[in-house]
């Protein structure tokens, strides 16, 4: 069986099965409200860099080292914890069994990655190491280097969506970590190397593409002429999203497979309240690019076309693909706009707000289950049969 083939069976087993999981999730409340330990601890070190960073600026590396490294660490010794964990071992395996060749459909980077590691003699494990090892290190020196609030951003990091996505939608998850780094280069207005960015990051997720016509749009001065445009095209296209779903389809049949899975499913509404209040909590920030027309629009636009993407997604999850590659961009534009002095809060204030926020937005997340990363199992727990 090809690749492709055991990625549309693992598509259908998980709609065939959409009831059992729904019944597990019922009856594992009290179980993940055990086994989210993990990541508590892993917001803890998020929290406790804000006291250490401000008396030991110089500590800033050290910090970012350590947090780093236990984000690997969790990451990479989960068991059957991401909704796509067994189809990236079945991948691995394909791979280190037949080699490229056996890649299928699967990008050319991801693929190679895979057969490097198996042909070094690793296991799918190994391959978990090195994988999480690349990610966290491109997440966390970009931190280190663009963040205002290195400990604030890592926090972020872990109470937003992008830590356990990090667990479940591998390829995509290593494209935006690489996206990430095209962010200078946005800023500048420099678009050769922005391309030559997207495009290393297109060879582990095709969607991430989609930030070549996000740099014109990021780049756009925010202005309210803007964004109501972009709000009224942006409903139009959610109103037709399945015939233009139809057209992508047509030309793109590969994908079709993914609407007998999980992810062609749409999420409720409610999943827009946290996003919206993200949203308003920048809004400070996308006044003061309104208002200086020589300082770059781009955090505050990630904002505002962030929140739009969202409202697709309770059409299609599959639609957050699309998203995460602009929304990644929060990790510095929510500590940015933390820092901005207001009338009614002082800068503290607002980022006690922010954390409040966030990880309410964590525990929401734990209790639904994102990304099938909640609840947390470890390598010895093994509490799922292989």
């Amino acid at each position: 069986m090809r690749l492709d083939e055991i990625w549309l069976f693992h598509r259908c087993f998980d709609l065939l099965h959409g009831e059992a999981k729904d019944e597990r999730k019922r009856a594992g409340g009290l179980e993940r409200g055990k086994t989210v330990v993990p990541y508590i601890l892993l917001i803890g070190t998020g929290l406790a860099g804000g006291p250490l960073l401000a008396k030991r600026p110089g500590a800033r590396r050290a910090y970012l080292l350590a947090s780093g490294m236990a984000c690997w660490l969790v990451a990479s010794l989960r068991y059957v914890t991401g909704f796509d964990y067994r189809s990236y071992e079945d991948i691995f395996q394909g791979i280190a069994a037949g080699g490229l060749a056996e890649a299928g459909r699967i990008e050319s980077g991801f693929a190679v990655l895979n057969w490097a590691v198996a042909r070094l003699g690793g296991d799918y494990r190994v391959f978990l190491f090195v994988f999480h090892l690349l990610l966290t290190a491109l997440v966390f020196a970009w931190i280190g280097r663009y963040s205002p609030l290195p400990w604030l951003s890592v926090y972020l990091f872990l109470t937003l969506p992008y830590f356990a996505m990090s667990m479940n939608l591998l390829r995509q998850a290593l494209a935006a970590a690489i996206g990430l780094w095209a962010y200078p280069f946005l800023k500048a207005r420099r678009f050769p190397p922005y391309c030559g960015v997207v495009l290393l990051a297109s060879l582990f997720h095709r969607t991430v593409l989609i930030m070549l016509p996000l740099y014109f749009l990021l780049n756009l001065r925010v202005s309210k002429r803007h964004y109501g445009a972009a709000a009224l095209l942006a409903g139009a296209a959610y109103f037709l999203a399945d015939p233009l779903m139809q057209v992508f389809f047509s030309a793109f049949p590969r994908y079709e497979s993914y609407t007998a899975s999980r992810y062609w499913q749409g999420n409720g509404f409610r999943y827009l309240l946290f996003p919206l209040g993200l949203a308003l909590f920048a809004v400070p920030l996308m006044r003061r690019a309104a208002r200086s027309p020589g300082e770059s629009p781009v955090l505050a636009n990630s904002m505002f076309y962030s929140l739009l993407m969202q409202v697709f997604i309770t059409q299609h999850f599959i639609l957050e693909r699309l998203s995460v590659y602009v929304a990644v961009f929060s990790l510095l534009a929510l500590p940015e706009a933390a820092r901005l002095p207001g009338r009614r809060f002082s800068p503290k204030a607002r980022t006690a707000l922010l954390l409040a926020w966030t990880f309410a937005y964590f525990l929401f997340a734990a209790w639904d289950g994102f990304h099938g990363a909640y609840p947390y199992h470890g390598v010895w727990s093994r509490a799922l049969s292989p």
